[in-house]
C-alpha cells in the first residue's frame, strides 16, 4: 500500500471518529503526512476539533484549499472505513516520518564536517536530535488507569517492605529516609575538596553492587579502575589504603585483600575508565551498559570534568546542560544516576562552614535538575572539635539532605573512619 493511501486511510478515519485524536493525540502530528492536500486536511480536523465544531467534508471544504478537494475528502471518508487499523497507520507514517528525519540529519551532519565543526559538540548534537526519535507504537502507551494501578501497586510494595522499595545505600539511616535510590533520579553528591565525597559515592555504587544485587556503572574522570579497585579494596577489607599505595603490607594483609578483592569480583560492578569527556560519549556509553550489563545505577565522578562544548555557551551554562541531561537520560532509562559536584572553595572561608545548595560550583540549574541533593559535612576538618551540645565531632560525618524532591530535607549522622576512607553507620 502506497504511502499516499495509508495518509489517506488514516485521515478518513479521523474525519469518522474525532475523538481517536483525544486517543493518539501524542503521536500523530502534522509532519507524519507528506502530501500537501494531507497536510493541509490534517490542520483543518485540528482546527475544527479544537473550535469544538463538527467535522464533515461541508466543513473541511471551506478550510482546505486546492483542485479536487471535495472528491479527495470525500475519498477520505470512504477509505476511512477500511477494516486497517489506526495503529498500523500510525506506525507505518511514523517510520517514514523517522527515516527522513535521519536522512535529513545526515545530511546536516555532513554539512557540519565540511565547515570544520569539532567532534565533540557534533557528537552532542546528534545525540540530542536522535533522543528526539523515541520510536513508541500507540499500544505501548499507558493509559491512567493502568498508572493508578502501578500507583496502588508500588504503595503496597512500601507498605509491605518497610518503605524500602528501592535500591539500597548500605546505611540504614540513609535508607530509613529515602526508601532507597528510585529509579529516574538524579542524585547529587556535593562537597569540599578531600571531604570524602569520592569515597562516599563510592560506598554507594559499591552498596548498590554488594546488597542489592544492582548492576552498577562507575564513570570515573579523575581516578583510574586500579585506583578505584584498590579504594574499595582498602574499604572491604579495612586496611589503610596508603599500606596497599606503599606496598607495607603482611601476608596475612595479603590474605585479607584477596578475600576483598574475591568479593568484590563477585558483585556486578563495572568500572569505566572515561577518558572522553563528552557528554554525548558519556551518554552513548551509558545507554550500552543499560543494554549489554541490565546496569540500574550509574555513578558519575564528576559532573563538573564533563564537557558540553558549544560556541556560546557559559560554563554554568555547560554545566546545567550536562544535569539536565542527566536526569533526562535517568528518567528515559528508568535508571538511577548519581552525580559529584564539587563545592565553591569559600565554603571553607565562613564563619558557618556547613555547605548549602548554593555552595555547589556552578550550581545553575543543578539544584533544579537532581530530585536528591546530599552534601558531606565533616565538622573535624574545619577544627571544630565539638558539637553545639558539647560532644566530641571526631570521626562524625553529616549527610545534609539539602533537596529531596520526594523525602524533603534533613540530616543523617555516619562515622567516618579517614585511615581507610570508610563511612559506616554511626551507631
Amino acid at each position: 500500500m502506497e504511502l499516499y493511501d495509508i495518509e489517506q486511510i488514516l485521515l478518513g478515519k479521523l474525519i469518522i471518529s474525532p475523538e481517536l485524536l483525544d486517543k493518539y493525540g501524542d503521536l500523530i502530528h502534522k509532519d507524519l503526512f507528506t502530501f500537501p492536500v494531507n497536510i493541509s486536511t490534517y490542520i483543518a480536523i485540528c482546527k475544527l476539533k479544537d473550535n469544538n465544531k463538527d467535522i464533515d467534508i461541508v466543513s473541511l471544504s471551506k478550510i482546505v484549499k486546492g483542485e479536487n478537494i471535495s472528491y479527495n475528502l470525500a475519498h477520505m471518508l470512504d477509505v476511512g472505513y477500511s477494516p486497517v487499523k489506526v495503529t498500523n497507520c500510525i506506525a507505518t507514517l511514523t517510520e517514514n516520518y523517522h527515516k527522513n528525519t535521519l536522512a535529513a540529519l545526515v545530511n546536516d551532519i555532513n554539512n557540519k564536517l565540511s565547515e570544520g565543526e569539532d567532534i565533540e559538540p557534533l557528537v552532542d548534537y546528534v545525540n540530542a536530535q536522535v533522543s528526539k526519535l523515541s520510536i513508541k507504537t500507540p499500544e505501548q502507551l499507558p493509559s491512567i488507569s493502568k498508572q493508578i494501578t502501578g500507583f496502588l501497586q508500588d504503595t503496597e510494595t512500601r507498605m509491605n517492605t518497610d518503605g524500602l522499595l528501592g535500591i539500597a545505600s548500605g546505611f540504614k539511616d540513609i535508607d530509613s529516609f529515602t526508601g532507597g535510590w528510585q529509579s529516574t533520579d538524579l542524585i547529587i553528591v556535593g562537597g569540599a575538596s578531600s571531604m570524602g565525597k569520592t569515597s562516599f559515592a563510592l560506598a554507594l555504587a559499591y552498596n548498590a553492587a554488594k546488597h542489592s544485587n544492582t548492576s552498577t556503572v562507575i564513570f570515573s574522570y579523575e581516578m583510574s579502575a586500579i585506583q578505584l579497585i584498590r579504594r574499595l579494596t582498602s574499604m572491604e577489607s579495612e586496611i589503610n589504603n596508603s599500606y596497599i599505595t606503599n606496598g607495607t603490607i603482611s601476608n596475612d594483609d595479603m590474605k585479607q585483600i584477596h578475600h576483598a578483592v574475591g568479593t568484590i569480583q563477585n558483585t556486578p560492578l563495572h568500572i569505566d575508565e572515561a577518558n572522553i569527556t563528552s557528554l554525548g560519549y558519556l551518554i552513548t556509553r551509558i545507554k550500552d551498559y543499560v543494554k549489554d550489563k541490565q546496569v540500574k545505577l550509574v555513578l558519575v565522578d564528576y559532573l563538573q570534568l564533563v564537557s558540553y562544548k558549544t560556541k556560546s555557551t557559559t560554563r554554568e551554562q555547560e554545566v546545567s546542560q550536562v544535569a539536565r541531561s542527566l536526569k533526562n537520560l535517568a528518567k528515559e532509562l528508568d535508571i538511577t544516576i548519581i552525580a559529584l559536584s564539587q563545592l565553591n572553595r569559600g565554603v571553607g572561608m565562613r564563619n558557618n562552614s556547613k555547605p548549602t545548595l548554593s555552595d555547589l560550583r556552578e550550581s545553575g540549574e543543578i539544584e533544579q535538575a537532581a530530585d536528591v541533593v546530599m552534601l558531606i559535612y565533616r565538622p573535624e576538618y574545619y577544627g571544630i572539635e565539638f558539637d553545639d551540645d558539647g560532644n566530641t565531632t571526631k570521626g562524625n560525618a553529616n549527610i545534609i539532605f539539602a533537596k529531596g524532591r520526594n523525602i524533603g530535607v534533613g540530616e543523617v549522622r555516619l562515622r567516618f573512619k579517614s585511615h581507610i576512607t570508610k563511612f559506616i553507620d554511626y551507631a
